[in-house]
């Protein structure tokens, strides 16, 4: 029987005294090394100076016990260490700290096996400074996956970008790094089998400042991720294996105590497009752009949400000719320095999984932000560890935000599964996980990723 397998882009476990074991969940693994790393096919090693600690949380979808396996690749993709575990259904598993059998100082990449369906998304958490996001594990790798920010020389910010090959042949990857509408740097790597590398402006052929987007293929099935940092702020997020004409995202920030957000949109079909921008559900296109192959905009603020002293919402992007588009927002707080990014959606799907969600776990809290993007209003029950613990009715394009000062995880749980399901047939919705410190932590201790549309 074929077992569903997920892929963690790169990952590394350094295991540190003092870290918070359940401040960092998730289920794919990908972080930055703190020493040197040695690249496969001759690639210049590179070096970070923040140190990275990664956690996995593993959400069994089924009401039946899971026996999972992780299974822990160098880049040159040799096996580094496996371990086992089951998990009850409709509940999650923590790999981190003490449940992690990763090597200290181990740096490379994770799959994740099981006999049951299952989801995963990956925490990072950097020292010296502290430092902090999250992203989704890999269900289905395909032979290409897009980026739609990428910088270098950016106002301090840098991007590092992690590809994993999710195959057990070798892949011959190429990278093309678009601005502008024209191609800057193409970079070519050979990966073994389960190999990795990380591709930054050691070895990525780009020289000055940079902003713009990325392109991988493969010869093989990959997985990618992003880290895009200042030394001081994390941004994570997961490659788009495809596009789509309409995308969209739940949350969109000004001013909202600080927070505002950039929503960054990529064309990564082969014909020019006009990327149109709707709010909260709207008719009316707020703002419009003109894109070419590969190109890409940045709307930082979003058009739209700067009337008021604060905007929460949601928004949606549609491209002319039926064009695919990919999109990226990214959540900064400027003044408390704390930062985080979630990929956009392409459509949704009538329930949501989330496996990780926090109630003052060491002082961590999750808010769920789940949009309607359907026809119809969607009455929504929203399920903790399998328990229905809130219902509400979501407009077509708007988004509803679970964040409540009282503990809804069932027994008054620190750490919980969750899930978003809409009741009437055929309803689309999608989410995201925002988790946060309260009261505000010092650093960048926050962090987003999507749910998982099942």
């Amino acid at each position: 029987m074929l077992l569903p397998r997920l892929r963690l882009a790169t990952f590394h476990s350094r295991l540190r005294a003092g870290l918070v074991i359940g401040a960092l969940v998730g289920s794919t693994l990908m972080v930055g090394a703190a020493q040197a790393q040695t690249s496969p096919s001759g690639l210049e090693a590179t070096t970070q100076s923040v140190s990275y600690t990664s956690g996995i949380q593993i959400q069994n979808l089924s009401s039946t016990t899971a026996n999972a396996t992780v299974t822990y690749y160098n880049q040159d993709g040799s096996q580094a260490a496996s371990q086992s575990f089951q998990i009850p259904g409709n509940q999650s598993y923590v790999v981190f700290g003490n449940t992690m059998q990763a090597p200290a100082g181990f740096s490379g990449s994770a799959v994740v096996s099981a006999d049951q369906p299952i989801v995963a998304n990956v925490n990072l958490l950097g020292s010296n400074p502290t430092t902090g996001e999250s992203y989704d594990g890999l269900n289905n790798p395909t032979t290409s996956e897009f980026l739609p920010l990428f910088q270098q020389g950016n106002s301090g910010y840098n991007s590092s970008l992690y590809i994993q090959n999710a195959s057990s042949s070798q892949n011959s990857v190429s990278v093309q790094f678009n601005s502008g509408g024209s191609t800057v740097s193409t970079k070519s790597f050979t990966l073994p089998a389960n190999g990795s590398v990380t591709v930054d402006s050691s070895n990525d052929g780009i020289s000055g400042r940079f902003i713009g987007s990325a392109v991988i293929t493969g010869s093989q099935p990959i997985a990618a991720a992003l880290n895009q940092t200042n030394g001081s702020i994390l941004f994570s997020s997961t490659g788009n294996p495809t596009g789509s004409s309409t995308i969209y995202a739940p949350l969109i920030m000004t001013n909202n105590s600080g927070w505002t957000t950039s929503l960054q949109v990529q064309n990564v079909g082969t014909q020019a497009t006009t990327a149109s921008l709707y709010l909260n559900g709207g008719s009316s296109a707020i703002a419009q752009a003109q894109l070419g192959p590969g190109q890409s905009v940045s709307w930082y603020p979003v058009p739209g949400t700067v009337s008021g002293s604060r905007f929460i919402g949601s928004a949606t992007v549609t491209s002319s000719g039926g064009v695919p588009l990919v999109g990226v927002v990214n959540e900064l707080n400027q003044t408390t320095g704390q930062g985080m990014a979630y990929s956009t959606f392409g459509s949704g799907t009538q329930t949501v999984d989330m496996p990780l969600v926090m109630f003052n776990n060491s002082g961590y809290y999750t808010g769920e932000q789940v949009q309607n993007v359907g026809t119809a209003a969607a009455t929504v029950d929203l399920k903790i560890n399998g328990t229905v613990v809130d219902t509400k009715v979501i407009q077509p394009g708007q988004t509803q935000v679970w964040f409540s000062a009282t503990n809804i995880i069932p027994g008054g749980g620190k750490i919980a599964s969750a899930s978003a399901v809409a009741r009437e047939p055929g309803s689309q919705i999608v989410g995201i996980v925002n988790e946060i410190t309260s009261p505000q932590q010092g650093g960048d201790t926050s962090f987003s990723y999507e749910g998982f549309n099942q």
